[in-house]
């Protein structure tokens, strides 16, 4: 005997077979090799994915810099690991921002999470340099259970007073008698231009500041820079808040996620006391402090830089 369907639940059946493959290849589509643009809330964020093996987030600083030099930089790690690289609001191919918003690191966090969940993803390993550290470590201690592995490179961490250190008035009393930093210690605090071609070009001529040795490896970090920076973003987004605005330095604590801080001994933007400071608030967190390095440790000193990402991401 042969049971027949009713027509509502043969129609059911026939819906399902159809729209279940159909939502998992869209979800694929999304994390698929290549260029993507995302469209949530009535914002665009363009995205790229390249590379082979789990999944990494990269989040770039929010104020202007946007992510090529991310992208390009950190393309070693594409040997073992899948790179998701994301224009922040306002940068690159990502929906613009106007000089007269107000753009917070708390804004950055949401933008972050949905798209955590536009593509598909429950948890995420997350990589944060920079401002874009400290917009890693807002997420991971809102979203604590979103983030399975953090690495935070030459980190800032928002509320951070900073203190006096033998290595920080070491780097300091080596810059002022190096005549390779002359130009970028006086220039260095200059009131940024309003156009983004002005203001990409006055980033570049002061990038020597944030390394250890400008002659060496300036001229490698400037190939990354492959994409404008953006003016109006700079000039909206409040990337350090007043200390009492900011996250309390407790909230480290909320952070579930295994955490590596990789550091440059010599940074002069994120010193090395602040990253102490991170590695000892976050509980499951080690540091690795990388000699003769700035703020770029990829570039700067890259072997040590890439030995101890890889060993930290592949655990």
């Amino acid at each position: 005997m042969t049971t027949k369907l009713r027509p509502t639940t043969a129609s059911l059946i026939v819906f399902l077979l159809l729209s279940v493959p159909s939502a998992f290849a869209a979800r694929n589509t999304r994390l698929a090799e290549g260029e993507h643009v995302g469209h949530i809330n009535g914002r665009s964020f363009r995205y790229s994915i390249a590379g082979h093996g789990p999944l990494v987030i990269v989040q770039a600083p929010g104020w202007g810099i946007g992510s090529a030099y991310l992208e390009n930089g950190l393309a070693p790690l594409r040997k073992r690991f899948t790179l998701l690289v994301f224009d922040p609001r306002g940068t690159g191919g990502s929906s613009p921002v106007f000089r007269t918003d107000r753009l917070t690191n708390g804004d950055l966090v949401e933008d972050l999470e949905q798209l955590r969940s536009y593509w598909g993803l429950e948890t995420m390993d997350l990589i944060g340099h920079s401002n874009g550290g400290a917009i890693a470590i807002l997420y991971a201690e809102r979203y604590p259970n979103r983030v399975r592995k953090l690495l935070l490179i030459g980190s800032q961490l928002l509320g951070y007073k900073g203190t006096d250190n033998p290595v920080r008035t070491a780097e300091v009393e080596r810059r002022k008698s190096d005549p390779q930093f002359t130009y970028y210690l006086a220039h260095i605090d200059d009131p940024a231009p309003k156009t983004d071609e002005a203001f990409t070009r006055y980033f570049k001529e002061r990038a020597g500041f944030y390394f250890y040795d400008p002659s060496k490896d300036v001229p490698t970090f400037l190939k990354t820079m492959t994409r404008p920076m953006s003016a109006s973003v700079n000039e909206a987004f409040i990337e350090s808040p007043p200390v009492s605005q900011a996250p309390p330095l407790g909230d480290l604590t909320k952070i579930n996620a295994e955490t590596l801080v990789i550091e440059g001994r010599q940074d002069p933007a994120c010193p090395l006391d602040e990253s102490e400071r991170i590695r000892a608030g976050i509980t499951k967190s080690k540091i690795v402090a990388i000699d003769r390095s700035g703020h770029f440790p990829w570039i700067e000193q890259p072997k040590i830089f890439f030995s101890a990402a890889f060993k930290f991401l592949e655990q």
